[in-house]
């Protein structure tokens, strides 16, 4: 008999597991996959290139659990990323760092923007200190609270409170409004304004338009690496380390880890959670089950809607998934050269995020036609080229190029993503070359994931790789709904711990260590 039995190998997983037997706990984590990661891995895609296959960049991961679990030691290494770069089709450029150079080149487009980024940037950072605070603290019940909650709310209430007027208006527009009223309110720039957009899309499948599209942009603000707030970076020998050593902490703290060891179904008997069914028709009995996947794939999957109260079942039916993300990681023979800024020799834009954007109108009409089932006409993509920053990830003089592109949909109105992604690829590589001439002709080989495929590989309910949508009614005491909020669930010694809980997606560990915590409070390891 386990203590605790934890769904799925992920960061999160790994991280509550960590914490959990060290605590005393007998902790099971059980992985479908060959290896634990989640999105987290690192894996080849021609032979010596090696990439982060879903998850590809770092920030959120906190600190907290980095000190804790000692991560450094297992092989945790990140590498900031630079700068951020944006290419233009007639030979212009944006490459910032956060330097006093930036100036210049925000001048190229605008002689406002440079100002106006500097103060928006600054009243943002002043939000996300303190909801960066929020990360590992508990949300309040909605009703029924504690004493000790409603102290918790009103030490957040008064934080926010000490914000500036000037920062508490835009933390409320961040909220209600849209990222396009916001954008068009601070910049008068198209390339300042395509610079944030694709943030606030990233990940979420939303039109900007939307009353509170801009969430992401605070979201992906609230990270910090090393101490430096709000800074970015890749780990050395991929994403896939970070969950290597979280293995590794939790296994030198006491966790067994089994591969290759599919839950079928949560065990409930009387209302309470007792174990699981693995695919192979074997069970495994535990004190307390936490489950590290999604939320639809928890409540009506894996535990069905006959355990569950029938007003949550239909809460949770209708809560909101799918992210419309495509990712593309491609194996080159050589180091890409921009037409706005040739050459092949490693320089800082090659080092940087780099964004492909459309205008916010072509944004606009990209998220129309996936609404209604159509890939994007001019496609949105976010990309990295970590070779750039971490040598070992290719051959000598080879490079990986990374990219994110943006309103896929899952449901395609013609056609299956099995038959059609190779195209789509191609398509996509195509509108490249406008930037990066010969693309293709060093391309020696590439794996696609389409919407489909993050849900088949990867256990990502509608390739959401948020585990469900960033807005207002699905955060805080609403993640995944007010009954599971605080992490236990309505099933009796059953708790979740994976992105659809607080505070959400990205990896951060945030989810899995709340998650502990809570049982650790709630139960006592042994009989």
């Amino acid at each position: 008999m386990h203590d605790v039995i934890v769904v799925g190998g992920g960061h999160n997983g790994l991280t509550a597991a960590a914490y959990l037997s060290a605590s005393g706990f007998k902790t099971l984590v059980l992985e479908r996959r060959a290896f634990v990661g989640g999105a987290a891995v690192t894996e080849e895609i021609a032979p010596g290139y090696r990439t982060s296959t879903a998850s590809y960049v770092v920030s959120l991961l906190r600190q907290e659990v980095v000190d804790d679990l000692d991560l450094k030691r297992y092989g945790y290494d990140p590498i900031p990323i630079e700068a951020s770069f944006g290419p233009e089709l007639d030979g212009r450029y944006l490459l910032t760092d956060g330097s006093p150079a930036d100036k210049g080149e925000i001048e190229k487009f605008s002689k406002k923007d440079y100002d106006a980024k500097k103060l928006f940037e600054a009243r943002l950072e002043k939000i996300a200190d303190v909801l960066r605070r929020e990360m590992l603290v508990e949300p309040p019940k909605l009703h029924g609270a504690s004493i000790g909650t409603l102290f918790r709310a009103f030490g957040t209430a008064r934080r926010l409170s000490k914000l500036s007027a000037e920062e508490r208006q835009l933390f409320v527009q961040i909220m209600t409004s849209s990222a396009a009223t916001i954008l068009d309110r601070w910049f008068e720039s198209d390339a300042l304004k395509r610079y944030y957009a694709s943030s606030a899309t990233a990940g979420s499948f939303n039109s900007l338009h939307t009353p509170g599209s801009a969430l992401n942009l605070l979201h992906l603000k609230i990270g910090e690496l090393e101490g430096v707030r709000g800074e970015w970076a890749v780990c050395r020998g991929g994403m896939g380390t970070i969950s290597q050593a979280l293995a590794l902490a939790a296994q030198k703290r006491g966790t067994e880890i089994r591969t290759s060891a599919e839950v079928q179904k949560i065990e409930i008997s009387n209302g309470r959670a007792g174990g699981v069914l693995l695919s192979d028709g074997s069970r495994i009995a535990s004190r307390i089950v936490l489950a590290n996947t999604d939320p639809k794939r928890t409540f009506l999957t894996l535990v069905g809607e006959e355990h569950l109260p029938e007003e949550f079942a239909s809460d949770i039916r209708s809560y909101r998934m799918g992210s419309g993300t495509l990712r593309i990681n491609i194996a080159l023979s050589e180091l890409p050269s921009f037409s706005s800024l040739p050459g092949n020799q490693v320089a800082r834009h090659h080092k940087a995020f780099i964004r492909f954007m459309p205008d916010l109108a072509a944004m606009e009409r990209n998220y129309l036609r996936a609404r209604d089932g159509f890939v994007p006409e001019i496609p949105i993509i976010d990309a990295i080229i970590p070779s750039a920053l971490d040598a070992s990830l290719a051959p000598p003089g080879g490079h990986i190029l990374s990219l994110l592109c943006q309103h896929y949909p899952f449901d395609l109105a013609e056609g299956s993503w099995d038959d059609l992604k190779e195209d789509i690829a191609d398509s996509i590589l195509i509108h490249l070359e406008q930037y990066i001439p010969g693309l293709r002709s060093i391309v020696v080989g590439r794996r696609i994931l389409s919407p489909l495929d993050l849900e088949r590989d990867f256990g990502l309910t509608r390739g959401d790789v948020y585990h469900g949508a960033l807005s207002i009614d699905q955060m805080f005491s609403m993640r995944p709904h007010p009954e599971a909020a605080q992490y236990r669930t309505p099933i009796a010694n059953l708790y979740i711990g994976g992105a659809g809980s607080h505070p959400g997606g990205g990896v951060s560990g945030a989810p899995g260590y709340n998650a502990a915590h809570r049982i650790i409070r709630s139960h006592r390891p042994g009989p």
